[in-house]
């Protein structure tokens, strides 16, 4: 069943047979994985997310019209779940959660305390920056930097021009820049 179409796996779905589903959702749980954790920047979230978006893809899927491919279908639900998770849960790591969820164990020495703050500091830094973004870029953002999708597919599954697509990630890209660069301090002094 691995080499179906996914219209073949859907009707078969649709015509009752549930274990076909599981075919759809191994050929796309980590590229659903990968949008969520690319909004969410936490695993255990993004791994939630990724649950919920295949029960409701599955109770959902009679609204499924062929006028798109189901992998544009699905990645538009992943990435409207995701912004509604971001504004439910308002998540935002502070650093002293990073440290304990990398670390796992007390800090055993000043070198691997120092490697643990510098990373820490990276991957909050770049998620805040990130956060920073309307949401029209960040999707667009995560879309082709996370998911590494190009800009067509990206305008599809968003269903934008591509100009729009392109004017978006070069705005997003403008903005990252200018925060990265000039409020370095106010997310440090964040932390």
């Amino acid at each position: 069943m691995s080499q179906l179409s996914d219209e073949i796996i859907i009707e078969k779905v649709k015509n009752g047979n549930k274990d076909a589903y599981a075919h759809l959702v191994h050929r796309y749980q980590q590229k659903v994985f990968q949008t969520c954790i690319g909004f969410l920047h936490d695993k255990d979230d993004a791994d939630d997310l990724t649950q919920e978006i295949f029960i409701k893809v599955y109770h959902n899927l009679n609204a499924f019209r062929k006028d798109a491919k189901f992998s544009t279908w699905l990645y538009r639900i992943s990435i409207n779940m995701a912004m509604n998770a971001l504004r439910k849960k308002k998540i935002r790591k502070t650093f002293l959660s990073e440290l304990s969820y990398k670390s796992g164990q007390q800090l055993k020495s000043n070198e691997f305390a120092d490697d643990l703050i510098k990373q820490g500091e990276k991957k909050l830094f770049a998620s805040r920056a990130l956060d920073q973004l309307s949401p029209k870029q960040r999707k667009v953002f995560v879309l082709s930097y996370y998911r590494e999708m190009s800009n067509q597919e990206v305008s599809e599954i968003l269903n934008i021009s591509l100009k729009a697509v392109e004017s978006l990630l070069y705005r997003g890209r403008q903005r990252l820049q200018t925060l990265l660069k000039n409020r370095k301090e106010d997310f440090r002094n964040d932390l």
